[in-house]
């Protein structure tokens, strides 16, 4: 095995695939980047038995082959290297890898030994075409809600789900104390219900970029892959039933105001320098006279701000986790959003002033009045 390649294009590669590579434990197939060559192209993919990423490099190859290096190895020791010219070429059981004046000899594993990436063999009515940009803002603006426990896996997903009636796609995250839902419309063939691994979904948001151009999602009843360009991305999903989250979200509301959403995070992020000083980041909010009151305290003293506000309804005083309402205000790019509430222990609805693009839930915390 022999072949030449350009370290930067061989870095972009490597920088793909490791998000996939097993990290665990070492001395596993499962931690090595697998490089196969095909004509003139490198194929790089990983695969930790969730999920696997796979892509190509340009390559001039001497004799082909392959091989299985430890990606992080790898990683630091290309990152190393000067620019240009990196030459790959197996010396008895070990791959030298040499640039200008330096070089090293690296271990490899047993390529024959590396799971075989996963193919699609699902219907063509299973699949999806998507803009880049618009799911990788729909993965940006949900995932934060995904769980992150392990008590609860069904919910450390991402719930996908396609709508043939009214063409359009939504993806659904959960974690208990709060949700986010992102809606687009997206021309399908079938309904698609599948939970995707939030924090594969996070990595599929940096690694495809934010262009025009559109994405494939194939699913079959078992796993999902993502095709972009030169990179194909391959995911389990996860098993169980998630939550019927219509069910939860209020049909009713006894306050509701119109807030700009700039001004109010900013005045959450205000309340938050003293209220991080808390292990529940709480915020104590008083609306009324077409005001929202936002005071925060803690052991360092007391902070506190005034919003004007388009007022519906009746008065409330209501405490929030600061930081869940903040995850919120982030991703949301319109000006103005209604807040509605239905009662101090009631979940918070975020929506949009016209339309259902967005929404989100957050739940209060309990204090005494």
């Amino acid at each position: 095995m022999k072949f030449i390649c350009n370290k930067e294009e061989l870095l972009k590669g490597i920088n793909i695939v490791i998000r996939a590579a097993y990290s665990k434990y070492q001395k596993s197939i499962l931690e090595c980047i697998h490089i196969k060559t095909d004509n003139d192209i490198l194929f790089l993919d990983t695969f930790d038995m969730t999920t696997a990423i796979k892509t190509k490099v340009n390559a001039q190859i001497i004799e082909h082959g392959e091989t299985a290096i430890p990606s992080r190895i790898l990683s630091d020791i290309i990152n190393k290297f000067p620019s240009g010219e990196v030459i790959f070429e197996r010396i008895e059981n070990a791959i030298k890898i040499s640039s200008a004046n330096s070089n090293a000899l690296l271990s490899e594993m047993d390529a024959q030994q590396f799971p075989t990436f996963p193919i699609y063999d699902g219907s063509v009515d299973h699949q999806i075409q998507i803009k880049r940009q618009v799911f990788r803002e729909m993965i940006e603006k949900t995932a934060f809600s995904a769980y992150t426990g392990e008590d609860r896996p069904v919910f450390t997903g991402l719930l996908l789900e396609t709508n043939p009636e009214d063409q359009t796609m939504s993806i659904v995250g959960i974690d208990g104390i709060r949700m986010a839902k992102k809606v687009t419309s997206l021309s399908s063939k079938s309904k698609i219900k599948a939970i995707i691994p939030a924090k594969m979904l996070k990595e599929t948001s940096r690694i495809i970029g934010d262009g025009e151009e559109n994405l494939t999602l194939c699913f079959t009843d078992h796993s999902c892959f993502i095709q972009c360009d030169d990179i194909e991305i391959f995911t389990r999903l996860l098993d169980g039933e998630y939550i019927n989250y219509q069910a939860i979200i209020p049909t009713q509301y006894k306050t509701r105001v119109k807030v700009n959403a700039g001004i109010f995070e900013r005045s959450l992020e205000l309340m938050m320098v003293l209220a991080r000083e808390d292990s529940s980041n709480l915020i104590r909010m008083s609306i009324e006279n077409s005001c929202i009151d936002m005071q925060s305290i803690s052991e360092y003293g007391t902070a506190q701000d005034k919003i004007p506000v388009e007022m519906t309804g009746e008065f409330l005083k209501i405490a929030f986790n600061a930081k869940y309402l903040l995850d919120v205000f982030k991703v949301i790019d319109d000006e103005e959003v209604y807040m509605e509430f239905t009662g101090r222990l009631q979940a918070c609805v975020v929506k949009p002033l016209n339309g259902e693009k967005f929404l989100y839930l957050v739940v209060p915390v309990n204090i005494a009045e």
